[in-house]
């Protein structure tokens, strides 16, 4: 019955509407989006992509058609109307393939797509159900389309920041520019003249001693109220944070084209009601969107938001306990389980089952080097070798456990206390950069250094302890 139910499922993935839906979506996002980017050919994207997905979806997880588009349906509208659903869905794409995904409420209009599925679906039914080998040509085209349409688009960058008017425009790129009217309160997007020399100093209008400027390189602004004899550090945000926020800006476009650095590009003046001196300053920061002083002297950050303006909430957490490290997490778990083998060896169970025990920390070593921090290969063969390298590090990490477990009485120690300290090193090293996540301490070198120092303090014991106790050995 699953067999025939499969069938039916490849019959309906291989229907011409859906194959068409298929060739638009690829022909889409690999050539039309780079020609004419936009949201004409985003919404086509996701048209397509509704037309493809429920036949997959029938088809990978064997349900029936209805569930299929109904799910399909339910997962495009939390996605494309919730912040959570979202985030939710780029980071289960980005298991497959680097993905980030916006809400955009306005692309719930392609929902009537799944109209089109469904008469795909009532077509494929009648007709006698596909055999599985066809499976090998079909269903991997179909994935490949489906996961690249999530490809991370190049992050938008604040590149420059001027007055005209009674307005204050950001150039953003290729993106729509956004202004403000009201001393950056509210934004709005701004149609007309966006082209603006980026200005790295400027100075309150009719008070030529009082002045700002930026640190190229830097986020950070600085003020005069002598006429440039003195300066003043006015905002900044620091060096350990700027390190944490390019992480979070480290995406690439479809293209391959790296983000933009989070640094001051450009600042701008104006002059706003509330008294003599009163003014504003707004900062064009790249990717971390602008940073803006009030007519209090109160600094903001401000991000990107969904209605072509900036938000507070928009602006990226300069902290998040346990985010942006998960390199840092693999070295911790591979220095961990090397310390935990070479431990294991110098008890003896290398000697008990050399080779069960030599091929099973191979296995384990081979298997979790493809999962640990960025591909190597580019896609999809990174996928296959991530694929791959799960059962291979479980069959590593069984054997290994198997050898501890039958050949821990035979042995000298009983290799408790080189699991301990595994576990010890385990924690120096991901602790500081833990705790570097958080914002204590604020510098990666630092958190580099505790990470030397803590993850080799147990090691070190151990070996110490164990140099000691054979030294003393003879003269007991």
């Amino acid at each position: 019955m699953a067999t025939r139910s499969s069938g039916h499922a490849l019959a309906w993935l291989g229907h011409p509407v859906t194959v068409l839906a298929l060739a638009v979506l690829l022909l889409n996002d690999h050539v039309l989006k780079g020609l004419w980017p936009g949201p004409v050919t985003g919404k086509l994207s996701d048209v397509a992509g509704l037309v493809v997905a429920p036949p997959l979806a029938a088809l990978l997880l064997r349900c029936p058609a209805p569930a299929a588009i109904a799910l399909t349906g339910t997962l495009f509208t939390l996605m494309k109307a919730t912040a959570a659903g979202a985030e939710a869905a780029s980071w289960l794409w980005s298991l497959l393939i680097p993905s980030r995904i916006v809400a955009d409420p306005t692309d719930l209009i392609a929902l009537p797509a799944l109209g089109l599925a469904w008469l795909a679906w009532r077509r494929a039914a009648r007709r006698p159900p596909v055999r599985l080998p066809h499976a090998v040509l079909v269903v991997p085209v179909a994935v490949f389309a489906v996961t690249a349409t999530s490809a991370v688009p190049q992050a938008p960058s604040a590149v420059s920041v001027a007055v005209n008017g009674s307005a204050v425009v950001v150039d953003v790129g290729e993106i729509q520019a956004r202004a403000s009217t009201d001393g950056g309160a509210t934004w709005h997007p701004w149609t007309e003249n966006r082209t603006y020399a980026p200005q790295s100093s400027a100075c309150v209008p009719g008070e030529q001693a009082h002045c700002y400027r930026i640190r190229p390189g830097l986020l950070e602004v600085e003020e005069t109220t002598d006429g440039g004899r003195t300066w003043s550090t006015s905002w900044a945000v620091s060096s350990g944070r700027r390190h944490w926020l390019d992480r979070i800006y480290e995406n690439s476009d479809p293209h391959g084209l790296p983000s933009d650095l989070a640094a001051s590009r450009a600042l701008a003046v104006q002059a706003v009601p509330g008294g003599a001196g009163a003014h504003i300053v707004v900062v064009a920061n790249g990717p971390d969107g602008v940073a803006v002083r009030d007519a209090s002297g109160l600094w903001r950050r401000l991000g990107f938001a969904g209605d072509d303006g900036f938000s507070a909430r928009a602006a990226a957490p300069l902290t998040n306990p346990g985010e942006q490290i998960e390199d840092e997490l693999w070295i911790a778990v591979l220095i961990a389980i090397a310390v935990l083998l070479l431990g294991l060896v110098a008890d003896g169970f290398l000697g008990r089952a050399p080779v069960a025990f030599g091929v099973a920390g191979l296995l384990l070593w081979i298997g979790l080097l493809p999962l640990a921090g960025p591909p190597v290969l580019d896609w999809p063969y990174s996928l296959v070798a991530r694929l791959a390298g799960i059962p291979l590090a479980l069959a590593g990490g069984v054997g290994v456990l198997v050898v501890w477990a039958v050949h821990q009485n035979h042995t000298e120690r009983a290799g408790g206390r080189s699991a301990l300290v595994a576990v010890a090193t385990f924690a120096g090293v991901y602790f500081p950069f833990l705790g570097w996540s958080a914002g204590l301490p604020d510098a990666y070198g630092t958190a580099v250094l505790l990470a030397v120092i803590l993850g080799a303090a147990a090691p070190a014991w151990l070996i110490a302890r164990r140099t000691l106790q054979k030294r003393k050995g003879p003269a007991g």
